[in-house]
């Protein structure tokens, strides 16, 4: 019964919106005023050479470490690893996916410490003002990592990081299927790090957008998502391999995918904004805070790890695209934990892992399936 209803009514992916490939070449002009761009194949291929750069900019520092918090993307830690920089692993906040600050002070008073990573959580910014006045007269970079948020308009840039990041690939607030920029305050120090890719096809690329537009429609995603050898949405830790330039097909389609960017509406948001009404469900204390704004997806912070399984399982059988997003802290993710260094317990990132999911919101997402997740909040609220 559970199949014939996939196969009717499709199964919602956690992200992703149609990228475009209407092709404006003469309109590449992004830009943030105070930074220089340099555009690169992915999100992750940025922050290496952001953290190239901080290493070379530090000098002789014979241990360059990086602060990372103990929940986030495992990319963070391939980047520093390229770039051969330690990321130390910190504590976030009870109910709150930016740094314990206290914890953070501490890891920041270390002399080896060469760069703090920002980052902005699902379009939840972290507390920018804070860690720069924690750093302030310390030989400290901030890299501002937003590749999971981007400025719906320029009246948006407010950056404070010597740093600022985007990343397009698959899922992202603005997708094309791959491809990323730094910004940086000041000229790269590192020069010749970043490659010219030569196995760079345009009717391949197409294709592989066409293919991805394809799969989105949720008729046709149920069948990778109920494909249990696919393992779709497993959080990994992949080596970082090289830094190459951004493809030129993601160049030229990039003005016509900021437009759609920039002009899709946030209905979804909005509704699901309703569920603050059953306060035993979101415990996110950022959700109230100026320092969000558009999102990638929709968090909720449930509260108790009993409630996000039921919730999980409720929607999940649907088909209605919650995901558990990285499932565990960083330091738990095979492969991470012999290549960071751990300060303190990392019980709050821990905790945040266990009672964590999110709520797709991207253009597939209608009005009916808002009301399936509705109805299946709160049951689970009155079971509880």
């Amino acid at each position: 019964m559970e199949t014939l209803r996939a196969l009717i009514q499709g199964d919602l992916s956690p992200a992703g919106n149609k990228i475009s490939l209407a092709r404006q070449p003469q309109n590449f002009n992004y830009s943030i005023d105070g930074y220089s761009p340099v555009w690169v194949d992915s999100g992750t291929s940025a922050l290496a050479l952001a953290l190239l750069d901080a290493k070379e900019k530090a000098g002789n520092v014979v241990d360059p470490k990086v602060v990372i918090p103990g929940y986030c993307c495992p990319d963070l830690v391939s980047a520093a690893v390229y770039a051969g920089v330690k990321p130390v692993v910190v504590d976030i906040c009870v109910n709150d996916a930016s740094y314990d600050l206290e914890a953070l002070d501490l890891a920041l008073a270390d002399e080896n410490t060469i760069a703090v990573i920002a980052v902005n959580f699902l379009g939840i910014k972290e507390r920018l003002p804070e860690i720069k006045s924690l750093i302030a007269h310390k030989p400290i970079k901030i890299i501002e990592d937003n590749a999971q948020w981007f400025p719906a308009s320029q009246d948006e840039h407010h950056f404070v990081g010597d740093y600022v990041l985007f990343s397009f690939g698959r899922g992202k607030p603005l997708s094309l299927l791959g491809g990323g920029v730094l910004f940086s305050k000041e000229p790269l120090a590192v020069k010749n790090v970043v490659l010219r890719d030569a196995t760079t096809n345009l009717k391949r690329e197409s294709l592989k957008i066409f293919l991805y537009n394809v799969l989105l429609n949720p008729q046709l995603y149920c069948f990778l998502n109920r494909a249990p050898f696919l393992k779709l949405g497993e959080t990994r830790y992949h080596r970082h391999e090289k830094i190459t330039e951004m493809s030129l097909l993601q160049k030229n389609i990039f003005n016509t995918n900021l437009l759609q960017y920039e002009q899709r509406k946030l209905e979804v948001e909005k509704n699901y904004d309703q569920l603050s009404e059953l306060a035993s469900l979101q415990n996110l204390n950022s959700m109230q805070a100026p320092r969000r704004k558009r999102l990638l997806r929709y968090p909720l912070l449930c509260k108790s790890s009993e409630q996000r399984i039921q919730i999980l399982e409720e929607l999940r059988s649907g088909g209605l695209g919650a995901s558990p997003l990285y499932q565990r802290p960083i330091v738990e993710i095979l492969m991470v934990r012999d290549l960071v260094e751990v300060r303190g317990d990392l019980k709050n990132s821990y905790e945040f892992a266990r009672r964590f999911l999110t709520l797709p919101i991207h253009q597939y997402v209608k009005q009916s399936q808002i009301s399936r997740i509705k109805a299946a909040l709160a049951l689970v609220n009155n079971l509880a």
